[in-house]
């Protein structure tokens, strides 16, 4: 099998059109719908266009996408097309406080009902104070009073008189009580000296008729207790008169202006029973506010009489869209407060306060899976609101707390929303598997691509959208050459010449950075060399752990060789990931042999350092060996392979081709070039398959052969699979111009042998046989050597006795 040639330059880099693209991003049309995201958007599509329960939206995507602000977008559009929805407010329920009642009116009408009872409450605390002090009203109540004071006075004389006869006089001793005391004949009470000295006959008998006057003196108190009781019925049925007289003309404009809506009219009947019943809260306010009206905003209106809107609309606004950044518990379905007065503690309808579910409700509400999935009993608010349909203010203090504490019952608000939950793939799969209500509730799923096919058409939308952040952002506009670096950066990020990354959020980060760096040159619009400004100083701020790494290099503290040939040694490429920095670094990779029973020790899985991706890559190299060498009889070595210098663990599978020729290295005997370094995965039947991060491999090579000089045999070994993730610096692809530096392509390992050793890996013949010129042959020849003869029977005999021997110690 020939050795590949370089790539071409055109294989390493795919670059924009320049005629393509418009002289300046002003004369682009910002994007004002969905890019790339064809399937997402009609998910989210069919989720607003299904009223029934359970089909909410679930949009997956990684972070960065873009999702809330492309959802915001699409919802809000929507939302503004359909109808507000109704309002909804809270009422005191005068028969039971502890349940509010719910009324549900049109759009924008709580308020309008909220201000009618302002204004009518603000009336009659002028009204009826004044109809109290009205002269008809006056008259009336001291007339009544006058009565009572004219048959108290007559009955308290006829008990008076019947006492005379008993020579007894009825005094009156406070506080407000009723005795007898004993007179003599001109009617003076008796000393307490002069009545001992009485005859003892005589002092029996002012004895016996004080007794006698007591009896009828309970009596005649007792038929005064009937009487004011039915004094203060009178007065009462004269308040009621004169309160509902005060309040009947405020209250049948109310009736007339909410005669279609029952529930309102039910409510002012209950408020006008109240009125009557409780219209000292009027005469006497300043005595009687309690520790709610204080606290309360509207604190000039008894708490009792205040409307608690919860949700209104604006009529021609459409529908609401809610964004909740903190989906607490309460934050979602809303909860109840409390206040503290004088050492008190109270609460009533008027300290409900709505959630984000509240304010959403006919509308949509976004949230974030992960934050909602952070806070406690968020969720499972959430699903019981979605399962019932309707939304209990319901407080966590009385799910959690065992004490009787007495808290209120408000009636239920009918619930009408469709909830957006963003989270990533592991989200959703994680809540799919263990909550067997997630299925029910979110049955409709908005999957976010990360990336997009890179053609004409979608690097006009990709130019639109940088184009749109432009001028959401406020910053400079972009000339042509830096709007092809921007389209060509987005390439590197999907790791692919033919894709575009959608991630908004990285996009945005680079264009606000040159936009900076445009301005600290004083430049009036961004161009290529601001964009790369941009780049470099993010690699530069993010890039201490890579410097460090480098410095290592080349002081020699990391062995690398990038020049020679070493036996059993390989240039091996690892991508490191330090927080946002990604970059790539060379590892040594070297294997020997020794006489052994075939197996093939991996360093790095014997002391833990590697995973089970890596384990697998040097199965499958293993498995290639035993399958190249070993057909007819178990190889007589043992091999051992691991990555120098490696102590934060290794995985991953795209060391198993550079790991094989180590080995084919080792086994022969033949010497590897050291200025090429390799990267691939292989199978079982030596075939290449591809990597990732290529693009920072060839990189982290091409920085290291830099350090130490380019000599322009350097380059890198890659599968030729991963030619299309190409997105290269100009610096490797200047290098690779010059002949300094180059990248070749790979199918099989056959491939990569010839170019690392030199030596071509050969052909079997017949007998299975391998020129002795060939590296096959040179390992072949050295596997026969091992055995103790070289060819005949006796050799092959003894070969079997050796493989029977080393299989019986292995077994003891």
């Amino acid at each position: 099998m020939q050795a590949p040639k370089p790539l071409a330059l055109s294989r390493l880099k795919k670059r924009c059109v320049k005629k393509r693209l418009p002289a300046n991003t002003a004369r682009i049309q910002p994007l004002d719908r969905f890019i790339g995201q064809q399937r997402a958007e009609q998910a989210v599509r069919f989720a607003i266009a299904v009223p029934d329960k359970g089909y909410n939206l679930f949009a997956m995507g990684d972070n960065g996408l873009g999702k809330r602000t492309m959802l915001k977008r699409f919802l809000e559009k929507h939302a503004s097309t359909r109808s507000a929805p109704d309002d909804w407010c809270y009422v005191n329920n005068f028969e039971s406080p502890r349940k509010p009642w719910a009324i549900r009116l049109p759009a924008g009408m709580a308020i309008t009902l909220k201000k009618d009872m302002e204004a009518l409450i603000k009336e009659l605390r002028h009204a009826i104070p004044a109809a109290f002090e009205q002269e008809s009203f006056v008259e009336q109540a001291e007339s009544i009073r006058e009565d009572f004071s004219e048959q108290q006075d007559t009955m308290l004389k006829e008990v008076a008189a019947e006492a005379g006869k008993h020579k007894l006089k009825l005094v009156l001793q406070n506080p407000g009580g009723y005795s007898f005391m004993p007179v003599d004949d001109e009617g003076e009470a008796y000393a307490v000296k002069d009545f001992n000295e009485l005859p003892e006959e005589r002092r029996l008998e002012f004895k016996d008729g004080i007794e006698l006057m007591e009896k009828d003196l309970r009596a005649a108190l007792r038929d005064l207790a009937h009487m004011e009781k039915d004094i203060r019925e009178k007065q009462q049925q004269l308040n009621e008169n004169i309160t509902l007289t005060a309040i009947q003309h405020w209250l049948s404009e109310l009736h007339d202006k909410y005669a279609d809506y029952e529930r309102v009219l039910d409510y002012l009947n209950a408020l006008q029973k109240d009125l009557v019943e409780n219209v000292e809260i009027f005469l006497e306010e300043d005595e009687n506010t309690d520790a709610v009206t204080r606290a309360s905003p509207d604190h000039k209106i008894p708490a009792r009489y205040q409307i608690n809107v919860m949700t209104t609309n604006d009529a021609d606004s459409g529908a609401p869209l809610v964004i909740e950044d903190m989906p607490t518990h309460n934050n979602l379905v809303g909860l109840l407060e409390n206040v503290t007065y004088m050492g008190t503690v109270a609460t009533d309808f008027s300290l409900i306060r709505p959630g984000a579910l509240h304010r959403a409700n006919g509308g949509f509400l976004i949230l974030d899976a992960g934050k909602l999935l952070q806070q406690p009993y968020a969720w499972d608010g959430l699903k019981l609101a979605l399962r019932t349909g309707c939304l209990r203010i319901d407080t966590l203090e009385k799910q959690l707390t065992l004490s009787g504490n007495v808290s209120l019952e408000p009636e239920p608000m009918a619930l009408n929303v469709t909830i957006a939950l963003l989270g990533d793939a592991e989200q959703y799969y994680l809540l799919q598997r263990y909550d067997p209500d997630f299925g029910e509730l979110f049955k409709v799923l908005a999957e976010f691509e990360s990336d997009m096919p890179r053609n004409e058409e979608n690097e006009t939308l990709y130019a639109r959208l940088v184009s749109s952040m432009v001028k959401d952002d406020e910053l400079l506009s972009l000339n042509r050459d830096a709007l092809m670096k921007v389209i060509e950066v987005g390439a590197r990020q999907a790791e692919h010449q033919n894709r575009l990354s959608l991630n908004a959020a990285d996009l945005k980060h680079l264009l606000r950075e040159a936009d900076y760096c445009a301005r600290a040159d004083q430049k009036d619009q961004i161009d290529a060399q601001a964009v790369d400004q941009a780049l470099e100083g993010r690699e530069y701020r993010s890039g201490h752990i890579r410097e460090r790494m480098f410095n290592n290099i080349h002081d020699g503290t990391i062995l690398i060789d990038t020049q020679g040939e070493k036996v059993g040694q390989v240039n091996g490429l690892t991508v490191l990931r330090v927080g946002e920095s990604e970059f790539g670094q060379p590892s040594r990779i070297t294997g020997t042999v020794r006489y052994g029973n075939g197996d093939v020790l991996d360093i790095e899985r014997s002391v833990h350092l590697g995973g089970a991706l890596h384990s697998k890559g040097v199965m499958i190299l293993s498995a290639f060996l035993n399958a190249q060498f070993g057909v007819d009889e178990p190889l007589p070595l043992s091999a051992s392979l691991g990555f120098e210098q490696s102590y934060n663990g290794v995985d991953g599978d795209s060391a198993s081709l550079g790991g094989l020729v180590c080995l084919l290295s080792a086994m022969s005997g033949v010497p590897v070039r050291q200025s090429l370094a390799i990267t691939g995965s292989i199978n079982q039947f030596g075939e290449v398959q591809p990597i990732g991060g290529v693009n920072e491999k060839v990189e982290g090579f091409f920085a290291t052969c830099k350090e130490r000089g380019l000599t322009g045999d350097q380059g890198v070994i890659i599968p030729v699979q991963n030619v299309d993730n190409l997105m290269l610096s100009d610096e490797v692809i200047d290098a690779c111009a010059n002949d300094q530096f180059a990248i070749y392509a790979v199918e099989h390992v056959e491939q990569a042998i010839k170019l690392m050793t030199g030596v071509a890996s050969g052909t079997a013949n017949e007998k299975g046989h391998f020129a002795k010129n060939t590296l096959y042959g040179k390992i072949q020849h050295r596997l026969k050597e091992l055995c103790g003869k070289p060819h005949g029977k006796q050799g092959k005999s003894k070969r079997k006795r050796m493989a029977k021997k080393a299989s019986s110690k292995q077994a003891g």
